[in-house]
């Protein structure tokens, strides 16, 4: 087992940047990537009031005590994204290792505790432009190629106790840890004039400690349903990090006539105050209705130049299991869930707020003991093609795995 964690990890820290290509991830950290595990991305992405016996919750750490099991979670995305703009058009596809986490439980129904590895944030993007240079009438051209890649990552450690029977409490340490390597290449040329070309290079490289808090609440309306209410808290924090400056003089073909090491600077970005809530209606082993909304202070958070609407987002979400117990039929235990979600971006392009919004479905499939295959789709738009900006459609498929056994225990009997 510890061969295939340590493989897993070295496939995850591979192969987990590999996102599809989108425009605005240029600003800030990145694209924000969603904090939860596969199950949850087939449940509208919603979690922090949806507690559940069998996967890892990683929204809201509260919820981990119901992880009576030793629960391992990992997870394969695949991205697909098409853009449409004013003159512009394309698509990319990526992929690789998103999800990661192991959860055991310390003092079972009292203390359970997880860790694991989840993107952050995710960098990579390519844009071009070309024209003539103002004033020259036309006889000298400037041709621009803009690209960054990179993310951030979080490695996090949960714990979620029990405090009286129905309210539970919880806190997760992340540190929080990458780089983002952005390049600005121009060049200059024209009839009368040689042609120049020039690379920006700025590599930014972060590592810093946040924690999110999580409060959970079950109030039981019969034998088996009960409604559950989670809340979530973490502060605005530093995230600090350092910067480093190049200039690059290029030949006509490309290749490194000269680099001017500029310097390194320290730097700070502010992650954001986020206040979560969510609600859900749930009947064990067959259905659970859940409501998830987050507000992120981003408007006070970034670096000194930024500047940022304050984000929300809105999840709603769905899971249904016909008959966990049927023993002649393998679909009726199989359990599927649908969802959507609505996102505000704190980022502002051409000063308008981006927008994201998603409808998600998918299903858990039982294998051997109780642990499942997970797969999940999301269909979703990021943007629009009026006002200059740029509409991103995206598909994606996860295809996740669940280990849940009973590990650490202590024969009684040979």
């Amino acid at each position: 087992m510890k061969r295939i964690l340590a493989g897993v990890a070295c496939c995850f820290i591979l192969g987990h940047l590999a996102q599809a290509q989108s425009v605005y991830s240029f600003q800030g950290l990145g694209s924000l990537n969603h904090q939860g595990m596969p199950n949850n991305v087939a449940y509208g992405e919603a979690g922090i009031g949806s507690p559940t016996l069998w996967h890892i919750n990683t929204q809201n750490p509260a919820n981990l005590i119901y992880n009576t099991f030793s629960t391992f979670q990992v997870g394969l995305e695949i991205d697909r994204r098409n853009f449409t703009g004013e003159g512009v058009s394309g698509s990319d596809t990526e992929g690789g290792l998103r999800f990661l986490g192991y959860a055991f439980p310390i003092m079972p129904g009292k203390w359970s505790s997880s860790f694991g590895i989840l993107p952050y944030s995710s960098v990579n993007y390519n844009t071009f432009s070309e024209g003539d240079v103002e004033g020259t009438n036309g006889t000298v051209q400037q041709i621009s190629d803009n690209r960054g890649e990179g993310g951030l990552t979080n490695f996090y450690w949960s714990n979620g106790f029990r405090i009286k029977n129905k309210l539970l409490v919880g806190v997760r340490a992340n540190y929080t840890f990458g780089s983002i390597k952005k390049t600005s290449t121009i060049s200059l040329g024209g009839t009368d004039v040689p042609v120049s070309t020039a690379t920006y290079e700025e590599m930014e490289s972060y590592s810093d400690i946040n924690f999110l808090f999580g409060l959970g609440y079950r109030h039981k309306l019969s034998d088996e349903t009960f409604f559950n209410f989670g809340a979530t808290f973490s502060p605005k924090s530093p995230l600090n990090g350092s910067s480093e400056l190049s200039l690059i003089r290029l030949s006509s073909g490309g290749s490194e006539l000269e680099r001017i090491e500029v310097g390194t600077e320290n730097i700070k970005f502010d992650l954001p105050q986020t206040v979560g809530f969510g609600f859900s209606y749930q009947k064990l082993n067959n259905f659970t209705l859940g409501f998830d909304v987050e507000a992120n202070s981003w408007g006070s958070a970034g670096s000194p130049s930024d500047l940022y609407n304050n984000s929300l987002k809105i999840a709603v979400g769905g899971e249904y299991t016909p008959d966990y117990d049927n023993v002649t039929s393998y679909w009726k235990r199989v359990k599927y869930a649908a969802g959507f979600n609505y996102h505000k971006l704190p980022y502002i392009v051409n000063n308008q707020a981006l927008t994201d919004f998603g409808i998600n479905f998918g299903a858990s499939l039982p294998v051997s003991g109780f642990s499942s295959l997970d797969v999940a789709v999301k269909v979703g738009q990021l943007g629009e093609s009026t006002n200059g900006l740029i509409k991103e459609t995206y598909f994606k498929v996860v295809i996740g795995a669940t280990i849940n056994d009973r590990w650490f225990i202590k024969r009684k009997y040979d």
